[in-house]
């Protein structure tokens, strides 16, 4: 093989310059310049972590907003970030606001909302399926009852059920209230019962569990608001006049708070119809 000119200065210079090399190096040694570059990219790296212990901690700084107002915020990405930390924890918490979460102008908010309340959905209907194979198997089982009455007043409050199945939910609650009235009579039950009853427009089983309840219970405030409340919602106005007029003129005892109940309605009489 031809060696030319160049080739033959490279192969006499590389002795030379390898112990140029290991001077330089000692240099550097002494100096304490070795290694700097290394102290350099611990520090660039360090700056690296703190940098995305920041970004991991965004997600928990935006905790500090609540669902209701960053549903009401003009910033997608935080209204995005919050539900997802409310999907992250107890739904149930978020019943509410979940479901005015349902009717957000944000797709993506809105998604994360119906999936949210599919979820829950199915976890009620698990549970009402329970309740009910359990109080048909055993109704006089301890503690039964008042479960199953509360589960059923969460759940028809929680907006997740509508329509017929609302409907047929309701009726199986009132039943279940009117069962707790006649094992379990007391004030706090008949206005458990009668309230479901207003609500549901039932209002001549109200009238009849109402006269049971003033009749076991006169005097009771709670009877005279619920019987206040039926005479109003059924557009009793002559009624209602007569109660008013009873507290004002007469010289019985009535609580401060059925006195200034009467007084509010007594102030406003014209505009309570016939």
């Amino acid at each position: 093989m031809k060696i030319d000119h160049l080739m033959m200065v490279i192969i006499l210079c590389i002795p030379f310059w390898g112990m140029l090399s290991a001077v330089m190096i000692s240099i550097m040694i002494r100096f304490n310049r070795v290694g700097r570059n290394s102290k350099d990219l611990e520090v660039m790296h360090g700056n690296t972590e703190s940098e995305g212990s920041l970004l991991v901690e965004a997600p928990e700084s935006a905790n500090v907003v609540p669902l209701e107002d960053a549903l009401i915020m003009d910033d997608s990405a935080t209204k995005r970030s919050v539900m997802l930390d409310v999907l992250m924890s107890d739904t149930n918490d978020y019943l509410s606001v979940l479901s005015q979460a349902r009717m957000n102008e944000d797709v993506e908010v809105v998604h994360y909302a119906t999936t949210a309340m599919v979820e829950l959905s199915k976890d009620y209907e698990l549970r009402l399926q329970s309740y009910s194979s359990e109080y048909a198997r055993d109704p006089e089982k301890e503690g039964l009852l008042d479960e199953y009455i509360m589960f059923l007043e969460q759940y028809i409050s929680s907006n997740i059920i509508q329509g017929q199945l609302l409907e047929i939910q309701k009726n199986t609650l009132m039943q279940l209230l009117m069962e707790k009235v006649n094992r379990n009579p007391s004030p706090e039950t008949y206005e458990r019962f009668i309230m479901a009853l207003l609500e549901n427009k039932q209002f001549s089983i109200a009238d009849e569990a109402l006269n049971r309840m003033e009749k076991a219970y006169p005097g009771d405030d709670r009877a005279f608001k619920l019987r206040f409340r039926f005479y109003y919602e059924t557009g009793s106005g002559g009624a209602l006049r007569e109660m008013i007029a009873r507290v004002r003129d007469s010289d019985e005892y009535y609580s401060r708070e059925i006195r200034d109940l009467v007084n509010l309605w007594d102030d406003q009489r014209e505009g309570v119809g016939a």
